[in-house]
């Protein structure tokens, strides 16, 4: 499994001109093979590699390793802009890809040695405290990234073989919904009106930032800019680490295939909803995590979880008035969202052939375990 550590170049007097030199050198040289792959009519890497490489060595004064770099990547973007349809990429010089040809890094060490046109820099990395952990992690590359703030970092791509679940562990079912952003089988809910009550305040207070136009409210919209993205990752990232942490070695946690859900026809007023529920992000960061620590994340399909008695099966209309599940056939009582979780747990131990074992509200009980995360 891959992981990405940020870290921050402690840069020595006389290095910073020597990475924007470079830095601009690849954009242009970048940009150089764009164009001659649109004028050749071609994007495999290996064979416009023959037109650029001279090129790119005697124009932009680049080391052997760093115009293959060029070459390739400009290639690759032009391949996928021609599939999008999308205008002809141009390259903006704030990254440069490394790879072990190119660069040798150590994180025990916490240093670095780059590639640059005036030969091998060797620099001083400040790997964050909570990375340190992954310093014995193979690493596979990195890339140089100078920030809106104009410092440079180096984000390296670490690699370490996956731990494997083999499901004889804990199988927890979760239903992922808007009022509830995850109910599980074990009768866990993480209630989901806070977060997007502080959702729409955002978006209300850009909307009105950007009517009003003034140098303020400009300066106000760049300080927020993507405050409510880091604060849904922030909640994802607690609620997968306490999934994880529940689920255990050789545990599943199962989910519904949400797949195309947004494609999927709603109510006016819930179009907001659906386009701000950020619920593949939580599927990603179960996966990875689920690969460091042995915890498979299996998915079933999402037909009639919510509909279904998950005591007898009952599938009559009505049967769900808001958060609460009453069945009309057997009659027991569940909170909506736990009921759901429990199909799904059911759905995935009837396809694998395992013995379901879910615990149960009592008949007439609304007062499930609210799920508590910390940062």
């Amino acid at each position: 499994m891959l992981k990405t550590i940020p870290t921050a170049i402690e840069e020595l007097p006389g290095q910073r001109a020597m990475l924007d030199d470079t830095l601009s050198s690849m954009s242009d040289a970048m940009n150089f093979a764009v164009s001659s792959c649109y004028e050749h009519e071609e994007t495999n890497a290996f064979r416009m590699h023959h037109f650029n490489y001279s090129a790119l060595r005697r124009k932009f004064s680049l080391p052997a390793q760093l115009a293959v770099v060029a070459n390739k990547y400009a290639c690759s973007s032009v391949k996928e802009a021609i599939k999008r349809k999308a205008p002809r990429p141009k390259f903006s010089g704030k990254s440069i890809h490394y790879d072990a040809r190119s660069s040798k890094i150590d994180l025990v060490k916490k240093t670095a040695s780059l590639l640059t046109k005036n030969g091998r820099l060797k620099m001083k990395l400040n790997v964050p405290e909570y990375f340190r952990k992954f310093s014995d992690w193979k690493v596979k590359e990195s890339n140089l990234v100078k920030c809106r703030d104009g410092k440079f970092r180096l984000m390296i791509a670490i690699e370490r073989p996956t731990i494997k679940s083999n499901g004889t562990g804990k199988v927890i079912g979760v239903d992922r919904g808007i009022n509830n952003i995850i109910a599980t089988s074990e009768g866990w809910l993480y209630e989901g009106h806070d977060v997007f009550s502080r959702k729409q305040r955002y978006v209300l207070l850009r909307a009105g930032l950007q009517s009003k136009g003034t140098r303020s409210a400009k300066r106000h919209l760049v300080r927020m800019r993507g405050r409510e993205k880091r604060f849904m990752r922030d909640v994802n990232h607690c609620i997968s680490r306490a999934l994880i942490s529940t689920a255990g070695l050789n545990g599943v946690l199962v989910l519904e295939n949400l797949k195309g859900i947004r494609a999927a026809r709603h109510r006016h007023e819930q179009n907001w909803l659906f386009s701000n529920w950020a619920f593949y992000q939580l599927e990603s960061f179960l996966a990875y995590k689920g690969e460091e620590t042995g915890v498979a994340v299996k998915f079933v399909p999402a037909r009639d979880t919510s509909r279904a008695c998950s005591i007898c099966g009952s599938l009559k209309r009505g049967q769900r008035q808001g958060s609460v599940f009453k069945c009309k056939t057997c009659g027991v009582i569940l909170h909506a969202d736990l009921n759901a979780a429990k199909n799904i747990l059911h759905r995935y131990t009837s396809i694998s052939g395992l013995q379901s074992i879910c615990p149960l509200l009592p008949t007439g009980s609304s007062k499930p375990t609210f799920l508590t995360v910390s940062n």
